[in-house]
């Protein structure tokens, strides 16, 4: 009798289909479950992923297929988890399901990241399916990885959310990777956390740099017609959809490096912490000088003096100006307390350069001040860092895991030293050994 009653609860929502229901336009995504507001809400964010997708690589041509996402309550002690599955059905109208079920944690809180990689990937698969032809049959699908996560990261850089930090470290470590194993990668369930990263930063740049070529976004919306049901080797379907470029490997991650490059860049707009001024004033806060044979001569702040020596003001503002050129752009992004530094050094070099002070020790004093608060500013930082941390070391209610992946990477290294025990690497430690005298 209560499996009874259990099935007849369940016979509306099942069968008729009365459970509420929300929907983009031309129901490219319903939403089923839960309350009217959260469906509203990620109705609402589907609609605009779907809109920035549409001009990021054309709208797709064709009759839509729902994406269904069915929302399930919460269960006690389990988090937030979400899986997609791709049916086919027998009604000639609509012949492929795309559905995707979350679970809702507690207080119907969900991974917003997850969902939307997940709504990227049901929308580019279901922009393949509409471009099949009548009497095409897709039997299997599949996005990989690096499209997802660049077309992902490509939206966030359109919408201004981009994180330029990661770029930077990428070019400053040559860290990247190969455009054929990135393309080539059909998983990343596997990958710690740093190398997912990568992996994610790499994506969106080579995303980008594809878009930025000439007739990129034509060519980016051809390819996603046939990219989810494709079946050979993904580099030859990208390289077939950008002609005009060169995708060999060199020229392909040439063209790839620059877009890297220009990501990193920062805006005139982003300000910088005080470590980052304080590295920008160590690096470019220098005179110029020529020596005898007409060379120039870069030194550091405290060879003032020899400013003073220079005989005509012309010369003495030339050994300025470089400096002075420095400081008034930096001041656009330095850390906002120090603009009154900059100002100093602006009006100090100024009065220098036009013998308005005459008086060494005033000038020395003038720059021990800057010192002093430069190193102040400095110390302030550290010490709101280390609240922060203690804060954050004091509060936090379980661990995240994050630095296992760290661990695991020690235990790994510690592994393949001692595989060096088989009898071939024994042989060559000894040859290596006999070689070394000779080397010295």
């Amino acid at each position: 009798m209560k499996a009874l009653l259990v099935s007849l609860f369940f016979l509306p929502f099942v069968v008729w289909g009365q459970a509420p229901v929300s929907s983009t336009q031309q129901d490219r995504v319903l939403v089923v479950g839960s309350d009217s507001r959260l469906r509203g809400a990620i109705v609402q964010d589907a609609e605009r992923l779907i809109k920035h997708l549409d001009e990021l690589a054309s709208p797709a041509q064709g009759n839509p297929h729902s994406v269904r996402l069915t929302l399930l309550p919460s269960v006690e002690g389990k988090p937030s988890a979400i899986a997609r599955e791709f049916l086919k059905t027998d009604d000639p109208n609509n012949r492929y399901l795309l559905e995707v079920k979350m679970r809702l944690g507690q207080g119907n809180s969900f991974d917003q990241v997850a969902l939307n990689r997940v709504l990227v990937e049901m929308l580019l698969i279901e922009r393949t399916l509409r471009a099949l032809g009548p009497d095409e049959i897709a039997d299997r699908v599949e996005i990989r990885p690096w499209l997802i996560d660049g077309l992902s990261e490509a939206l966030e850089w359109k919408n201004g959310k981009g994180d330029r930090r990661v770029y930077s470290s990428l070019v400053k470590s040559g860290g990247w990777m190969e455009v054929e194993l990135l393309v080539e990668q059909d998983s990343v369930t596997k990958m710690n956390l740093l190398s997912r990263e990568l992996f994610r930063a790499s994506s969106g740049a080579l995303v980008m740099a594809l878009l930025a070529q000439p007739g990129g976004k034509e060519a980016m919306e051809n390819y996603l017609a046939k990219v989810a049901t494709f079946e050979g080797e993904h580099l030859t379907l990208l390289r077939s959809h950008f002609p005009q470029v060169n995708l060999g490997r060199e020229g392909l991650e040439r063209w790839w490096m620059l877009q890297v490059a220009a990501m990193s860049e920062a805006p005139l707009s982003e300000v910088m912490t005080i470590p980052e001024t304080e590295k920008e004033l160590k690096q470019g806060l220098k005179l110029y000088f020529k020596d005898p044979a007409g060379q120039s001569l870069q030194k550091d702040l405290s060879f003032w003096r020899e400013i003073q020596d220079l005989e005509t003001e012309e010369q003495r503002r030339a050994a300025i100006g470089p400096a002075a050129d420095f400081l008034t752009n930096l001041s656009y992004r330095c850390f906002s307390t120090y603009r009154s530094v900059l100002i100093g050094y602006l009006q100090v070099l100024e009065a220098i350069a036009s013998q308005e002070i005459q008086d060494d020790k005033e000038i020395q004093k003038v720059f021990e001040n800057l010192r002093i608060y430069r190193e102040a500013e400095t110390k302030r930082h550290q010490m709101m860092v280390d609240l922060l941390d203690y804060y954050h070391l004091s509060t936090v209610q379980e661990e995240s895991g994050a630095f296992e992946d760290f661990l695991k990477f020690k235990e790994n290294v510690k592994t393949k030293q001692e595989e060096k025990a088989d009898p071939l690497n024994r042989y060559l430690d000894r040859v290596q050994g006999l070689y070394e005298p000779l080397r010295r």
